[in-house]
């Protein structure tokens, strides 16, 4: 695996995480130094959810049905969700970006995909940038903008202790259908659930404006998430990319529980595969697993 990533990184390319619940998905993480990861995924259909069936269980902690093993939409996109934001709480700052798989899911191009920040127009390179900065939003319908403190996602800044001011989060949400809520996030955790008041525009689209403030102490990375449900259980969803905003030699401390779920997941692999690979590959997977268990020292209960 490590070899494959500095092959591809000569030549320019950033490493997308495609499916977070596939057993060796997060031995990769720290091994390959992936860049981005698929907040929206081949497993979001436009037709119907089909995919209800996870090759990986989400751990308990995460409060999803079914012992974590299978799940609606919602219940899908909210495993990812949770996912990304223990490799976040960890240090590892994947940008979010969507795929669709279209040709081998019934799934169209565009439907989960990625919006790129790009306030002097249109040309890849700058696509790219943006991209890899996480000056960004994805999203399976509503278009959601929105600033901390006027910057787009992906704004990182640092700042000595006790010195952060409070965030003021501020937006739009354009929409097909009404939203249920906007939430803001705040490591891992939803601090702030809006109600949406929305007001239908010259186009025919739901235009939900929103402010919010918050406060707090210590290091923090910031995103927005919000749901537009539809018929027969079924919903839509965006998701910005995060703010950071760290303070110098205090990161973010990570749940014992999230390091933990890393560390068993390497370590399932590695019993997996005890006898079938080579010991090179098993190297790799070792590599990760000492990566996890160290993060465990500053783990918080």
């Amino acid at each position: 695996m490590g070899a494959i990533a500095v092959a591809a990184r000569t030549e320019g390319a950033l490493l997308d995480l495609d499916k977070h619940d596939w057993p060796w998905s997060m031995a990769l993480v720290p091994v390959m130094g992936v860049d981005l990861f698929e907040l929206a995924n081949n497993h979001h259909w436009r037709t119907t959810f089909a995919l209800t069936n996870w090759s990986t269980p989400a751990p308990a902690w995460m409060n999803l049905p079914n012992q974590g093993r299978n799940g609606n939409e919602r219940d899908w996109t909210l495993y990812g969700f949770q996912n990304y934001y223990a490799l976040l709480n960890c240090g590892f700052r994947l940008r979010p970006t969507a795929g669709t798989a279209s040709g081998v899911h019934p799934v169209p191009l565009g439907f989960s995909r990625v919006y790129v920040h790009l306030p002097d127009g249109f040309r890849y390179d700058d696509w790219i940038e943006g991209l890899d900065a996480g000056r960004s939003f994805v999203t399976t319908g509503p278009m959601l903008f929105a600033t901390v403190n006027g910057h787009p996602p992906g704004y990182r800044t640092e700042s000595t202790a006790g010195s952060r001011a409070a965030l003021r989060v501020a937006g739009e949400v354009l929409s097909e259908r009404p939203l249920e809520a906007i939430e803001l996030v705040v490591n891992g955790e939803v601090v702030r659930r809006l109600e949406p008041h929305a007001v239908i525009d010259a186009h025919g689209a739901w235009d939900s404006r929103f402010e919010e403030v918050w406060s707090g102490e210590g290091s923090a990375w910031v995103a927005v998430r919000c749901w537009e449900p539809r018929e027969q259980g079924r919903v839509r969803f965006a998701h910005t990319a995060p703010w950071f905003f760290d303070v110098a030699g205090a990161p973010v401390r990570p749940r014992r529980t999230e390091v933990e779920f890393l560390v068993q997941r390497v370590r399932d692999e590695i019993e997996r595969s005890a006898g079938v690979l080579p010991a090179e590959a098993l190297a790799e997977y070792r590599q990760a697993l000492i990566a996890y268990e160290g993060l465990l020292r500053r783990a918080v209960p």
